[in-house]
């Protein structure tokens, strides 16, 4: 039966990231081999970037068509390590992987490592995507699975899971958590915790999957009417891996005392380079106001809206559906939402970046799959989502500023 689901949960998976990237892939063609030649302007932002200069509409330009943004930032610290300071703002497990990955593929900068990271940002999505299903399979059924699954793969800020980017592998980490606290053996809290450990490297939001560790630790052993079948050891047994969430932190913190005399660097740079800083989330919603009446721009305030509006989202969600879902789903994005709000970037754009943040919070994606069963709602949310997502593969790839 276990096989058989799981076999069931790659192959529905197996069709919805297939046709992703089908798109994608068409889309990369457009925008390399089309566009430029019909809109002078978006050959412009193509030819800023190397790869593009000598050869516009050739197939090295299609290849480095998603090496943009932070994509660089991983490619350098894959190759180099952290010899450029600023690049600490970066959690180094997901470079570390793509570092393997480019010496596997031929160690030749940047290609390997910049091919390595498409790769196995696409690898780790699938198999977020098995998981994922998987688990929604579990705790509702099979069509609200797959129907969330396809929110999540076509969403406006999807790309990122096809770019470079670490938020596949954080995905990944994240379901992997949920399914070993559904499950619940004694070893299975030891695994969640390890993982919540590489998350926690991967990106310091992995200290969220506290919440609801700790949240489904309250209900199955202090809660339910099983609680008085567990002994003080087992209880203590599946507690003690929490400790491990902080410890990537930790480690990443001892790497950079080792390596550049200052545990606390990566903060300097976050505030130095992106001027992120933490704030109370009811500040930064006020920041958020401010910055709307005060853009110096219509293009800074055309990016203020949709900053201010996906990091909003996930809150309006989760206020009207937040019953539909078990709780440590609920509480995890709430944890996630308030975690990011809590370091807001400039005073001018506060919210800098934070649709690409919000794409993981994959409670929001079950609740939305839940009004989805309204056919109507369906259609006009995947209409939207998708228009927006192609505007997105579109923009990102002419070096146009996405998240």
């Amino acid at each position: 039966m276990y096989t058989q689901k799981l076999r069931t949960a790659c192959k529905e998976a197996a069709w919805v990231f297939g046709l992703s990237r089908v798109v994608i892939f068409v889309l990369s063609f457009i925008s390399i081999f089309l566009l430029p030649r019909f809109i002078p302007f978006y050959k412009q932002l193509l030819a800023l970037d190397e790869p593009y200069k000598d050869d516009p509409y050739g197939l090295k330009a299609l290849f480095f068509s998603w090496f943009r943004w932070d994509v660089k930032s991983y490619v350098n610290i894959s190759m180099q390590g952290y010899k450029h300071t600023p690049d600490t703002a970066f959690f180094p497990l997901w470079p570390l992987i793509q570092h393997f990955g480019g010496l596997v593929l031929g160690s030749i900068w940047p290609g390997s490592y910049y091919l390595a990271g498409l790769l196995l940002a696409n690898i780790f999505f699938y198999i977020a995507l098995v998981l994922f299903y998987f688990l929604l399979a579990k705790d509702f059924e099979p069509r609200l699975a797959r129907r969330a699954m396809i929110y999540l793969t076509f969403g406006p800020f999807a790309l990122f899971y096809f770019a470079g980017y670490s938020e596949s592998l954080f995905l990944l980490l994240c379901i992997a958590c949920f399914l070993l606290f559904r499950r619940g053996r004694p070893l299975d809290w030891w695994l969640a915790g390890f993982l919540g450990f590489l998350a926690t490297l991967t990106r310091s939001a992995g200290l969220m999957l506290a919440v609801p560790f700790l949240c489904v630790h309250i209900q199955r052993f202090w809660l339910s009417p099983e609680r008085e079948d567990y002994t003080l050891f087992q209880k203590l047994n599946a507690l003690m891996p929490v400790v491990l969430l902080p410890l990537g932190i930790v480690v990443y913190m001892v790497y950079l005392y080792k390596t550049k005399g200052d545990p606390f660097i990566f903060q300097t740079e976050e505030a130095l380079v992106w001027q992120r800083h933490f704030s109370l989330p009811w500040n930064t919603l006020s920041m958020m106001v401010v910055a709307l009446f005060t853009s110096p721009s219509l293009i800074l305030l055309a990016l203020n809206m949709i900053d201010n509006s996906f990091a909003l989202l996930p809150l309006f969600v989760l206020g009207f559906g937040w019953k539909r879902i078990p709780l440590h789903y609920a509480l995890f994005a709430l944890a996630l939402a308030a975690f990011s709000m809590s370091f807001p970037a400039t005073d001018i754009v506060p919210m800098l970046s934070q649709p690409r943040l919000t794409i993981v919070f994959f409670p929001v994606c079950v609740i939305l799959a839940i009004w989805g069963k309204n056919r109507f709602f369906n259609a006009f949310y995947l209409s939207l989502t998708l228009t927006l997502l192609v505007l997105n593969i579109v923009m990102f790839i002419g070096n146009i500023w996405v998240a």
